[in-house]
This record gives structure tokens, sequence and C-alpha cells, in this order.
């Protein structure tokens, strides 16, 4: 017997062995892609690295970061990435939310309206981009030529510096909110129809059901949809370089596109990699915030 158990346990061993084996080569992969350059981030943010003069690279620790704070340009960068966030993601939250519910009837034009919002979504960021940027044109743009049909005065949409930051976060949201509305489609089909019917029975105004059981049942769906979006909203780059590259002036110039400037067009790598270590940072602490708010479990 004792035998027996040795030669179970003997396999249980060489099972986990086999499933390592396996699991090895995704992850050195997973590892050289990811680790290693957040690694090496944080070690060039230690330093004053010029690009074109790397024999000049020297060690100046926290002097980067110290630099960060004290530039009136990166703080402002930093306020209004924050700002964008805050309109994507409520605009995304709820246009998703009020969409999905008006998917959940039965009506036979949201059937077909189901397919036309994932549209947006199959559309590569870079051709959406184009697309609304020639729409955003004010001589050319279709969205002037109605407002000029409706008798309003045109607008500059992402060649003004007031509305720049509105007319990206806009671009952005649209070509997002389909994924909202799929994550809260699928959880309001979750909530089961026989709650919903002793509500009813119960007295519960529609109301009622929205606040008191539909949104408790979908909880954790609807903060992990925001988390999400959340990350990906912080570290958005392609819709703003596109449109706008930053501009007009700094208008739109967000964490994301503040650390490709220094980076990639003043080359000042060390620099830029603090900055960008900064952005994680920023980004890590929004997750463990709407996390520990929203009550997330991903062990359940």
């Amino acid at each position: 017997m004792a035998g027996k158990i040795m030669k179970m346990g003997e396999r249980d061993k060489q099972i986990a062995r086999f499933r390592w084996a396996m699991l090895a080569p995704g992850l050195i992969v997973l590892l050289i892609i990811n680790v290693v350059p957040i690694f090496d981030t944080l070690y060039t943010s230690l330093f004053d690295y010029y690009l074109p003069m790397p024999q000049d690279k020297a060690f100046i620790g926290l002097d980067n970061y110290i630099s960060l704070f004290s530039d009136p340009r990166f703080i402002q960068s930093f306020l209004r990435t924050a700002l964008f966030m805050v309109i994507v993601v409520v605009t995304e939250t709820v246009l998703g939310f009020g969409i999905a519910l008006a998917l959940t009837s039965d009506a036979y034009s949201t059937k077909a309206l189901r397919g036309i919002l994932i549209l947006p979504i199959m559309l590569t960021p870079i051709a959406t981009a184009f697309m609304w940027r020639i729409m955003y044109s004010p001589t050319l743009g279709i969205l002037n030529y109605f407002l000029e049909l409706l008798g309003k005065e045109p607008q500059k949409w992402v060649y003004g510096a007031n509305q720049a930051l509105p007319s990206v976060a806009a671009v952005v949201a649209w070509c997002k909110t389909p994924f909202m509305v799929m994550v809260f489609y699928t959880g309001l089909l979750s909530v089961s129809d026989d709650i919903i019917e002793a509500a009813k029975i119960d007295g519960a105004s529609s109301w009622d059901i929205l606040w008191k059981i539909k949104l408790p049942q979908i909880k954790p769906v609807f903060f992990v949809a925001i988390l999400f979006q959340t990350i990906d909203t912080a570290k958005e780059f392609d819709f703003t370089q596109i449109l706008t590259r930053g501009g007009p002036g700094s208008a739109t110039e967000t964490l994301s596109i503040y650390t490709y400037l220094n980076s990639f067009g003043f080359l000042k790598m060390g620099y830029g990699s603090a900055s960008a270590i900064i952005l994680s940072i920023f980004i890590f602490i929004l997750a463990m915030v709407i996390i520990k708010i929203g009550g997330i479990d991903f062990d359940r």
C-alpha cells in the first residue's frame, strides 16, 4: 500500500514536471517580452542618457524623477491624462451600459444593432484615427458640413486648443464603447429571470430592478470592464499621435505622448524612461484602487 502511494506521488511529480516543461517556452518568451524591458527601462531611468552621445551616459540616481516633478509640462501632461481618462471611461461606461440595457429587449431592431456595434472594434486604430481626422477637417470634414446645414458655426475640432482633447476623447470612446457594450450585455444576460420575475410580483419598478437587482448582480463584471478600459485609456497613444501629435501646442499631450516625445523626439532616453516608469506606477495605482472599490476577486 505504501509502495503504491509512493508511486502515485512520483507520478504526480512527473506530471508536474511535464506541465512546467510544456509551459517553459511560453513563459520564457513572456519573460523576455514583458519583464526584461521593464527592468531595462527602470535601469535606464537612473542615467543621464542622451541617445546621440551614448559615451557620455552617466549614473544620476533619482535626478530624472526629481526633474520630472519639477517640470510644469510634465505636471500638465499628468493632469491632462487624468482628465482624458475620466472623459473617456465615463462616456464609455454610460453609453455602454445604456446600449446594453437596450439590447436586452426583444425588439427586432436591436438584433441588427448587435452586429453594427461590433464595427468600431473591427477597424484598426490607425484606420479609425485617419477616418476621424478627415471628418474633423475644418474645411473638408463632414461634421462641419452638417453643422453648416443646420446653420451652426463650423468648429475647429482637433485643430482648436480648447476642443482638441474632448475631440480625441470622443474618437477613443466611439472605438472602445462596443467593448463595454458586449461586457455589460453579457453580464445582464447572466441575471436570472426568476429573480426579476419575483421582484416584479413583489411590486418592484423597473428602476428598482435595475438598481437593486441587476447592478448588484453584475458589479464584478461592471468593474472589470472599467478596470480594463481605465488601463487602456491611461496609456492611450495611437489615436492622439495620429489625430493631433499632442497639439495644438500641448493641448492633447498626455503622459504617453510626453514620454514618446522625450524618448524618441528629444532622444533623452533616461528622462523618457523615468516618465514611462511614472506612467506605469500611475496605472498600477489606478488598477489597485478600482479592484479595491469593485471588490474584484480574480481567484473566483
